[in-house]
């Protein structure tokens, strides 16, 4: 149960079942997964073409292959924009039904991830989390996110694949929230009130964006091992 440590210390040692810290992280994961579940490429896309997004292009109900699909860069950026937003207004709502706890926010912004990339509603199939997980990075620590950006422009520069690039600048920014020196993190994260709280929002937030990309992260390795572009 890693969320239960998102209003731990390492040093504490207490039953969080006879606590309200636990009822915090529910109450926020099920606000963030409900707002996150809103599957709002399957709607732009259906309102635009008429097109089940899921049995369309890549099958990703994303942002990505809802420009793909549709052909238009108007659609992709308004669903862009959606996806985004459900993991911002995720945070922000969290932080105000429940004056600002770090614990509710940070559950509430895995679960805005969890509910976009598996949403009850279709099924469990869903995006790939990047843009909502962007949302709620946005609202605990914009220079965390910039420095996601920064390292997507690096890697696409690098790799030429929008996945690829997801996945690196991931994988990067994982590392460095558990090596960066503690009161730096506490400095940069908006209401963290405990450095082991942080890490493992971001390790749980951003596992769920990898595991979304692990289908094309594959394809990717399988093309550069047979050469054969699919």
């Amino acid at each position: 149960m890693l969320f239960v440590m998102f209003s731990l210390d390492a040093d504490q040692s207490i039953n969080v079942l006879t606590t309200p810290a636990l009822s915090l992280l529910l109450l926020g994961g099920l606000l963030g997964y409900l707002l996150g579940s809103v599957p709002t490429a399957f709607i732009v896309v259906r309102w635009k073409s008429r097109l089940d997004i899921r049995n369309a292009g890549s099958g990703n109900v994303g942002t990505l292959n809802s420009y793909q699909v549709t052909g238009s860069k108007a659609v992709g950026i308004l669903v862009l924009a959606l996806d985004f937003l459900k993991g911002y207004l995720s945070a922000v709502g969290a932080s105000i039904l429940f004056d600002r706890s770090f614990a509710a926010v940070a559950a509430a912004g895995v679960g805005s991830v969890l509910g976009h990339n598996f949403p009850v509603w279709l099924r469990f199939k869903g995006g790939r989390g990047l843009a909502t997980a962007a949302g709620v990075f946005m609202y605990l620590s914009p220079l965390a996110l910039a420095v996601w950006g920064l390292c997507w422009a690096v890697g696409f520069g690098a790799v030429r694949n929008v996945n690829v690039a997801n996945v690196a600048a991931t994988v990067v920014l994982v590392f460095l929230a558990w090596i960066l020196p503690d009161p730096f993190l506490m400095g940069v994260v908006d209401g963290g009130d405990s450095v082991t709280g942080i890490r493992l929002f971001v390790t749980c937030t951003l596992t769920v964006v990898l595991v979304g990309h692990h289908k094309p992260f594959a394809q990717y390795l399988k093309e550069l091992r047979t050469g054969i572009k699919e």
